[in-house]
This record gives structure tokens, C-alpha cells and sequence, in this order.
């Protein structure tokens, strides 16, 4: 298919499908080819494709009021947006609204640098995050974000606060199997801490629930309960980042409640919208905004910040998710998934692991199971995989770099809140398929 001459592109050697419309899980492109979207565009389709209730809203909205530019002025939408986010996500007191998920990571961290600046504590100052771990594709967002393959061409300007190893069972940093293992990479946090020296560390940002970077690996029961008693052992913020695993996506609103644990600072984005708008907010406890609010300014503003068209979509989805039940079937759907792929990975020789939780799947692949050796990077064997399953009308997420960010390929499954059994059904026919032809 072409491509525009005036499009500079991610990706400016593959020549994508040219996509038309879009209807309940399936894509169409301007050849009338059906594709079924298994990973929700970037995990964020929360809601399926063709929702008219979805479109008037957004039409009112922008008949009503599209724009207000926060600095100047408030909106009823927003009032009642932020409403619904203290209801969904009952742990956090104050909101602030963005326009996706790279701001609302970065926002997060400088409300946690704010926090202690208008406390009288200026020198804390520092993220600490994790290695194999992605929060965006801005300047800040890298910088504390630790994929070495995203961080590489700009790494020279990206400022370094410290990095723990991930929480990543099947490939442990550690060496050890979770039987034997004393939860070394929870732990780490204490000692990165301490080797930065406490009183200028701010906050601590990890994602419960990895995303692209580790495709679907979840922390380890006990891990984030861990994390919480070192922070509060040296007053540092818990920011979790839910821009992919939240807002419904592994079965609760928030992820990280599954773990019996309130962070600070939560950052939303992605399914909050349904991927209908470019939708983002930052949650957190009136204690921290407290010192932010008593100075009165806080010192950050985008064009869009607090957008009327953002909140109603936000709104909406948030009614739709509760009114339509949809959380029960990301975790019954979302389970029999789970169930299809782990029967695929025992017919298949190349699959060496399934983990996830709800709607949020990885599948990582190896060359020979019993050593969990790699595919060798230049195979491409993530970018083979998505295009060959483009060819079979299936939509696929590619992980590529994830042992160590220099080798390992994985698929990430995330696909619309209303998938079905037959959907899944249809998904694993195809996935086993494409599988068989590439490998």
C-alpha cells in the first residue's frame, strides 16, 4: 500500500494498511479487507470501534463548549469529570487532566518534585524507576522509563536518578525461580535509595503491570506491598503507572488495588478514553497536592489541559465501563484467553511463557523452551509475526528487546472491553496460524 508523501512516519520503510472504518473488534482498510484487533491499537481501545453513544458525545461536546483554555477558565465538564475519576478510583482525592499517557507519567513526577519543593525540601529531588520498564517518549518520561532500545538515540540528554532491575519472574536478574527467590528485585528499591541518599529521592515510579517494554509481566504478589513499606521507611512518593494496565484493563479500575496497596500518584490515559480522544489524568492524594494548592500556581500547563472534549469522552467511558458490566467481562473473557494461550503454548515449541492479567496478555517466545534461549534479534521475529498476521486480517502488538533490551520477542494482547469468547476463538485460529508460517 502507499504511503503519504508528506507523513513522516514511525515506521518509514513498512508501508501500513490504510485503515477506513472501524466496527466492534474489526478494522477495514480502503481494499475492504477485515482485520480483528487483538491489542486494542497500543492497549487503549477500551471500547470497541463504531459506538455511536461515543460519537454524539463527542459531537455535543463540540457544539456545546470544545474548548477552555484552563488557565483562564473552569468547565462544568471537567467538574463532573474529575466527579467520576473520585468515584472510579476511590484512593484519590485530586485530578489533573493531559492529553495522554507520556504527559501523565511525566506530570506525575513533577508533582512529587513540587510536593517536596513547596514542603521545604527542595534537594528531593530525584525518580527513581525501573529497568525494562517504558513511561513515554518524552525528555522526562525516558529519562526515568528504562527500555535501552527507546532510550538509546537520546540518552546523552536524558537526566539519570537510578533504575532497579524489574520484577520479571520468568527472566529473573537474580538468577533465581520464585520458590527460591527473597524478592530481591523489591528490595533493590531500598538500596538504589540509599545509594542516592534518601533525602533527595522524591518519588518512585513502576508500572504494576508491564507493558511493551516486558509485554504483560506482572509484579509478584507481595512485590508492590514491599515497595510501599520502603517508600514510607524514607518518605518517598509511590507513583504507579497505569497508563496501559489501568482504568479496567486487568480486571479492577486500578491495577495496583489487586496488590492490596494505595500509591500516592497514579497516572491514567489509554482506556480512559476508549481511544475515541487523547484523554490523560494524574490521581492523587490530598495530601500531596496539599503543599502545591497552598502555594497557590501549580506550573503546569498544556494547550489542552482540562479539555471539555477529553473530560466528556472520560466521563463517558467511565459510565460505560460501570453500566454495561464491563469489568466482568474483561475478567471472564479475559481468563478464557489466558486459558486459549497457554493451551496454544503447550502445542507450540516456540512459546515459553504466558503471564498477564485481565485483558493485558504477553506471550514471549523462545528458540528452545527448556533453556529459554532467545531468538536471535536479527530474525525480527516480533516485526515478522505482525506482519504476516497483517496478512491473515489479525492485529498484532510486537515486543521486541525484551531480555535485557538486546534480544526477545514477544506479542501483547489488550484487545476492546466487549471482546468475546467467538473473538478469541477466531484470535488463537489466526495467532496459531501466523505462528505456523513464520516460524
Amino acid at each position: 500500500m502507499a504511503k503519504s508523501n508528506h507523513v513522516l512516519y514511525f515506521d518509514n520503510h513498512y508501508a501500513a494498511p490504510v485503515m477506513v472504518r472501524g466496527e466492534g473488534p474489526y478494522l477495514y482498510d480502503e481494499e475492504g479487507n477485515r482485520y480483528l484487533e487483538t491489542c486494542g491499537g497500543s492497549i487503549s481501545n477500551s471500547l470497541a470501534y463504531g459506538r455511536e453513544d461515543m460519537a454524539s458525545v463527542i459531537g455535543d461536546q463540540a457544539l456545546t463548549l470544545p474548548f477552555a483554555y484552563n488557565a483562564h477558565m473552569d468547565s462544568g465538564i471537567q467538574h463532573e469529570a474529575a466527579d467520576a475519576l473520585a468515584k472510579a478510583f476511590p484512593a484519590f482525592d485530586r485530578f489533573f487532566f493531559c492529553s495522554g499517557g507520556s504527559e501523565a507519567t511525566e506530570i506525575a513526577t513533577k508533582i512529587a518534585r513540587l510536593h517536596f519543593y513547596h514542603s521545604g525540601r527542595p534537594e528531593k529531588n530525584k525518580i527513581i524507576g525501573r529497568w525494562m520498564s517504558y513511561h513515554g517518549y518524552t525528555e522526562g518520561a525516558l529519562a526515568y522509563g528504562g527500555h535501552p532500545s527507546r532510550r538509546k538515540e537520546f540518552v546523552e540528554i536524558l537526566r539519570e536518578d537510578g533504575h532497579i532491575p524489574p520484577a520479571y519472574c520468568y527472566r529473573c536478574w537474580y538468577g533465581k525461580s520464585c520458590k527460591s527467590c527473597n524478592m530481591e528485585c523489591a528490595y533493590a528499591l531500598e538500596e538504589e535509595i540509599l545509594k542516592a541518599d534518601p533525602e533527595t529521592v522524591a518519588a518512585f515510579i513502576a508500572e504494576p503491570v508491564v507493558g511493551t517494554a516486558l509485554s504483560g509481566v506482572p509484579a509478584p504478589d507481595g512485590y508492590f506491598k514491599i515497595i510501599r513499606e520502603i517508600c514510607d521507611k524514607y518518605d518517598v512518593l509511590l507513583i504507579t503507572d497505569e497508563v496501559m494496565c489501568g482504568t479496567g484493563r486487568t480486571g479492577t479500575m486500578s491495577c495496583i488495588e489487586q496488590y492490596g496497596v494505595e500509591p500516592d500518584i497514579i497516572a491514567l490515559a489509554k482506556s480512559l478514553g476508549g481511544s475515541y480522544f487523547p484523554v490523560g489524568a494524574v490521581g492523587m492524594k490530598e495530601a500531596v497536592a496539599k503543599p502545591i494548592m497552598d502555594n497557590g500556581i501549580f506550573p503546569v500547563l498544556h494547550t489542552w489541559t482540562g479539555s471539555p472534549m477529553a473530560c466528556a469522552v472520560i466521563k463517558k467511558t467511565l459510565d460505560i465501563i460501570q453500566s454495561e458490566n464491563l469489568l466482568a467481562n474483561v475478567r471472564k473473557v479475559g481468563t478464557y484467553f489466558m486459558d486459549q494461550l497457554c493451551e496454544l503454548a503447550e502445542r507450540s515449541p516456540y512459546i515459553g511463557d504466558v503471564r498477564g492479567k485481565g485483558m493485558m496478555i504477553g506471550v514471549e517466545f523462545v528458540k528452545d523452551k527448556a533453556t529459554k534461549e532467545p531468538f536471535p534479534p536479527e530474525m525480527k521475529l516480533g516485526e515478522k509475526l505482525y506482519q504476516k498476521g497483517i496478512e491473515n486480517g489479525l492485529i498484532l502488538m510486537e515486543c521486541m528487546g525484551i531480555d535485557h533490551g538486546k534480544q526477545g520477542d514477544a506479542l501483547l494482547f489488550g484487545p476492546c472491553f466487549e471482546f468475546t469468547k467467538e473473538n478469541v476463538d477466531e484470535a488463537i485460529r489466526l495467532l496459531e496460524k501466523t505462528i505456523n508460517e513464520v516460524v
